[in-house]
């Protein structure tokens, strides 16, 4: 029975890429809203790399294309999609999609990719930086002054806020960096 349903997938896979390539007017365009970093380790081959906090200087060219191609929208697993998802719809973008799982459930899939340089995503970089501030504040608590366990403290209580808010100040603040930025404007 699996093998007929996986038969029945297939099948329907070729015939949308057949639909596709016969009518190129309505393929989806893939917009990737990772960092560049994230996007040059790995991408969807054809996808256009627009990053979330970048999003808003592409809305009129979004909703222009969006009249002629259905957009998809990727990030690594979902989560910054849903705001840029959102963030489309309020603001009048209907031809737009998630793509379910992310760039890793389309890599698990072993659907087609496009790799380049692996480098530390956002999430990596939150994750080292707000690592280290805790190592400094911990050695600098016990070895120069009781008072420097308050970074760490502070560190701690910005990790929950992220978790319970599905927010990152620093993630939103990293993403300002240069080298999370796009390099060559379209």
């Amino acid at each position: 029975m699996s093998t007929m349903l996986e038969h029945l997938e297939e099948k329907s896979e070729k015939l949308s890429a057949q639909r596709e390539r016969s009518n190129p007017a309505k393929a989806p365009i893939y917009i990737d809203v990772r960092t560049p970093q994230e996007f040059e380790g790995v991408h969807i081959s054809g996808a256009r790399n627009i990053p979330l906090p970048d999003l808003h200087a592409y809305l009129d060219e979004l909703k222009t294309l969006s009249h002629e191609h259905p957009i998809i929208l990727v990030c690594r697993t979902q989560n910054r999609v849903k705001i840029a998802y959102e963030y489309l719809s309020k603001h009048g973008l209907t031809n737009c999609e998630i793509l379910e799982g992310g760039i890793t459930a389309w890599v698990d899939q072993g659907k087609p990719v496009v790799r380049g340089q692996h480098r530390i995503s956002l999430e990596g970089q939150v994750r080292a930086i707000a690592g280290g501030l805790i190592l400094i504040g911990v050695a600098l608590g016990f070895t120069v002054h009781s008072g420097f366990f308050f970074l760490p403290a502070m560190v701690g209580a910005g990790l929950l806020h992220a978790g319970l808010t599905d927010s990152c100040v620093m993630g939103m603040l990293l993403s300002k960096l240069p080298m999370n930025r796009i390099r060559n404007s379209p």
